[in-house]
C-alpha cells in the first residue's frame, strides 16, 4: 500500500540544516494497522506529513522515495496531491479543533471532500431520488445560535409577562412563532444528496444526533465528537488508507478507548490500511499488528507487535518499554536517557 524507502528530509533554518529524517524505511501493507512509535520529536509526524506534502517551505526531501500503490509520489504535482489527500489517504490530526475550519459548519467541511472526491456518486444519488444535488431548499441557523435566540426570547417573554407588560413581550413571542412556522413549512422539503451523504458519513462513525452535528460549528462539539468528525471526513472521500497522527492525545481515557475501537471497527469493515502514529505503547499493544520504533529520525526496529514487546532487540526499544509505569517501588525509577550511539 505505502512504501517509504531511504527517505531523508532536512529543514533549513537560520541556525543551519536540521536532519529531521535520516533514511526512513517503512512499508504499510494492504488492510493492516501499522504502528509508528517513538518519543516526541523523533520524526513520526514529519514522516506522515512528508507522504502528503504538508510540510513548510523550509523542508526539503534530499533523497529517498515514497510509493503509493506502486505509484511514485515523491515528486507528484500539487494537482495529483489534492487527489491523494482525502481521496486515497485520509488523515486524523492530533488536535481536531485546530484542524477543522472554525467558520464553516461540519456539513460544509465534510461536503467539500464529497464534492471533490465523490461528485459522480452525488449526482447519481440525486438523480435516483429526484432531489437537489448540492443544496437543499431548507433554511436554518446553527443549532447553537438558534438555541441562544430561543432562550433569549423565552427569557424576555417570561420577564415582561411577570411585570404585567405582555405587550412588550409580543416581538419575542412572534420570533418564537416564526421559528416553529419555518420548521412546519419546511417539514416536507427533501435534503440534498450532499446532505444525505454527510449524514451517512457521520452515522458511520456512530455520531449521536448526526443531523444536529452537521449543522454545528467545530467549537460547539466536544473533543471526542471533533475527532469523530475527522474520521468521518476520511471516510467520506473513500480513502483506502488512514494516517492517524496521535488521534487520542487530547482526549480523556474513556473517549480514547472509544476512538481507538472506532478506528479498529472501521478498518475491519472497510479493509483500509491504517498508519497509527503514537508514543503510547499501550495503544500500540491493543491496536497494531506490526510496529516500527523510531529514534532520532530513523527506524531502529520493526516487526510484529508481539515480538517487539516480548523480545526487543534495540537498546532504545528496551528503554522505551522500560519507561512504562509499573506498580510498587519500580514506578519511581526512570530509565536511563543517554544517547544510544550509532543507529
Amino acid at each position: 500500500m505505502l512504501e517509504i524507502e531511504g527517505l531523508e528530509m532536512h529543514f533549513r533554518t537560520y541556525d543551519g540544516v536540521i536532519r529531521a529524517l535520516d533514511g526512513v524505511d517503512l512499508t504499510v501493507k494492504d488492510g493492516e494497522i501499522f504502528g509508528l512509535v517513538g518519543e516526541t520529536g523523533c520524526g513520526k509526524s514529519v514522516t506522515c506529513y512528508s507522504v502528503l506534502k504538508l510540510l513548510p517551505g523550509t523542508a526539503e526531501v534530499v533523497r529517498g522515495s515514497i510509493r503509493l500503490n506502486g505509484e511514485d509520489i515523491t515528486n507528484a504535482s500539487e494537482k495529483r496531491m489534492r487527489e491523494i489527500r482525502g481521496g486515497e489517504i485520509g488523515i486524523i490530526f492530533q488536535d481536531p479543533l485546530s484542524a477543522l475550519n472554525p467558520v464553516m459548519t461540519i456539513n460544509e467541511q465534510i461536503g467539500e471532500i464529497l464534492t471533490l472526491h465523490q461528485d459522480k456518486e452525488l449526482r447519481e444519488l440525486a438523480a435516483g431520488r429526484n432531489i437537489p444535488t448540492y443544496r437543499s431548499k431548507k433554511w436554518s441557523l446553527s443549532p447553537g445560535l438558534e438555541f441562544t435566540i430561543m432562550a433569549v426570547c423565552f427569557a424576555f417573554l417570561a420577564l415582561f409577562t411577570m411585570l404585567g407588560q405582555f405587550t412588550f413581550g409580543l416581538p419575542f413571542l412572534i420570533m418564537i412563532g416564526l421559528f416553529f412556522l419555518r420548521d412546519y413549512l419546511q417539514r416536507n422539503l427533501p435534503d440534498s444528496a450532499l446532505d444525505l451523504m454527510v449524514l451517512d458519513a457521520l452515522s458511520r462513525v456512530k455520531m449521536p444526533n448526526p443531523r444536529q452535528v452537521a449543522r454545528s460549528y467545530p467549537h460547539e462539539l466536544s473533543g471526542g465528537m471533533q475527532q469523530r468528525v475527522m474520521i468521518a471526513m476520511a471516510l467520506a472521500g473513500r480513502a483506502r488508507m488512514l494516517i492517524a497522527d496521535e488521534p487520542t492525545t487530547a482526549l480523556d481515557v474513556t473517549i480514547q478507548a472509544q476512538i481507538l475501537q472506532l478506528i479498529k471497527d472501521i478498518q475491519k469493515e472497510t479493509g483500509m490500511s491504517v498508519l497509527l502514529i503514537t508514543h503510547d505503547l499501550g495503544v500500540v499493544a491493543e491496536t497494531c499488528e506490526r510496529v516500527a520504533v523510531m529514534y532520532a529520525g530513523r527506524i531502529v526496529e520493526q516487526g510484529l507487535a508481539d515480538e517487539i514487546f516480548t523480545n526487543p532487540r534495540h537498546e532504545y526499544t528496551k528503554s522505551l518499554l522500560a519507561s512504562i509505569p509499573k506498580g510498587g517501588e519500580e514506578r519511581l525509577k526512570a530509565p536511563r536517557t543517554e544517547e544510544y550511539g550509532a543507529i
